[in-house]
């Protein structure tokens, strides 16, 4: 038998409405749990539960017995984001903070040559706040700098205007292997950059990784007399504003809302350690 809504008996019978709203209080005490449990559930979590508040809401609206009754003091589940101890329960919680992490594998001058080309691609105050690439492009060949200025947001870390990096917001973690390519020694560098933003608000925060996001690159750098010659490069970014990503910028997920569907499932940890390979799926589809 089917009915209108408005005159489904359910909407109509208070005992009814008495277990709904008994329901919508335990599974609201159960989601507020789930959500300590991870930054991706926290936020599927929250929407769970602004469903279950408003079906209920609704159906007393409908039956005119929305006076009748008195809803509970929900706290939406969060637990805020520590600022002082930026990547605080993160998998970069224990790395070397900036360039302190990206250390030769001995005194060769090739892996010098090629830290130093890191620093100024990911971590250089002017490439990531003033977007300057010029200290990196000097560094490089000079046929291959035209290619590497087109490509310029894959090569370097440029953060988006109007965010800042927190105090020892950075942390790296890779490592360097030197060989050879086209008959000139070459090293091969895989690293993760773990760039901890300032949050305006930083309470309204469902987790740490709200405002962590992560760059993993692998390139390999040949020592040519006329400069380095990059080849070979993938990479990847994690935990990241979607938009800001394909205009070629680096920005945490708390500067844009989310959307349903974007992120990438699994141990996050992955995302964040040179062991295996670079992640080829997309999460900002």
């Amino acid at each position: 038998m089917q009915y209108d809504i408005d005159d489904h008996p359910d909407l109509k019978d208070a005992a009814w409405i008495r277990a709904a709203n008994k329901r919508a209080k335990r599974d609201i005490r159960k989601q507020r749990r789930k959500a300590r449990r991870g930054r991706h559930s926290g936020k599927v979590v929250s929407a769970i539960a602004l469903v279950v508040i408003g079906a209920v809401l609704f159906g007393l609206y409908r039956a005119g017995k929305f006076g009748e009754v008195s809803m509970p003091d929900v706290e939406l589940p969060h637990t805020g984001a520590n600022v002082e101890v930026p990547f605080a329960g993160t998998p970069a919680e224990q790395w070397p903070d900036g360039d302190k992490g990206i250390v030769a594998p001995d005194a060769n001058p090739a892996f010098e040559q090629v830290r130093q080309a890191l620093i100024a691609s990911r971590l250089d105050p002017v490439m990531l706040g003033e977007h300057k690439p010029d200290r990196f492009l000097a560094m490089l060949a000079p046929e291959v700098r035209e290619y590497v200025v087109k490509e310029i947001a894959g090569w370097t870390t440029r953060l988006k205007q109007g965010t800042k990096l927190l105090p020892n917001g950075i942390k790296v973690s890779g490592k360097m292997t030197l060989g050879e390519k086209d008959g000139y020694p070459a090293v091969t560098a895989d690293y993760v950059f773990a760039y901890a933003f300032e949050p305006p608000e930083p309470k309204k925060l469902l987790s740490q990784m709200e405002m962590v996001a992560a760059v993993r690159e692998k390139v390999t750098y040949s020592i040519t007399p006329e400069g380095l010659w990059p080849s070979d490069s993938t990479g990847f970014q994690y935990s990241i504003a979607c938009q800001a990503a394909k205009d070629g910028f680096l920005a945490p997920q708390f500067t844009e809302p989310p959307k349903l569907g974007e992120g990438v499932a699994g141990d996050e940890k992955q995302y964040f350690s040179v062991d295996g390979q670079v992640p080829t799926e997309n999460s900002c589809d």
